[in-house]
């Protein structure tokens, strides 16, 4: 193998294994959306009762704070020109769901509801329907 192609086979692996790493950036910012759906799909769920509500709601939280830190201290998801990083952290108080709660001494569904400015009030106003 002559030096020009031991150079091209060098950049090739190189190239294509910091391609992998960039994929992966976001693997932990896509699992803390995961679980945030997770979350919020127990707390609005009428298929289970109070009881299995806060049994399941408290295990997720638990995960949930795990991942918020590990997304909140992984440079590569601040540093990403993606679309979704950039979202993700342009809206703090829904992405980090449990940590914004906790410091708002909240609900994690009150505190949900509050940010997409859902009130009582404006549930009882509207109207079933299709668009």
């Amino acid at each position: 193998m002559n030096r020009l192609t031991k150079i091209a086979t060098v950049l090739t692996l190189a190239l294509g294994t910091s391609g992998i790493a960039n994929a992966n950036a976001l693997s932990s910012l896509e699992n803390l959306e995961r679980e945030r759906a997770a979350l919020l799909k127990t707390l609005t769920s009428n298929k289970v009762n109070g009881e299995q509500r806060q049994q399941q709601s408290t295990q997720i939280s638990r995960r949930l704070v795990d991942i918020e830190r590990m997304v909140l201290r992984d440079d590569r998801i601040a540093m990403s020109d993606s679309v979704m990083a950039k979202k993700a952290l342009a809206s703090f108080e829904l992405t980090f769901l449990v940590h914004a709660r906790s410091e708002k001494q909240k609900l994690t569904l009150d505190h949900w509801l509050d940010e997409l400015d859902i009130s009582t009030d404006k549930v009882l106003q509207s109207r079933a329907g299709s668009r």
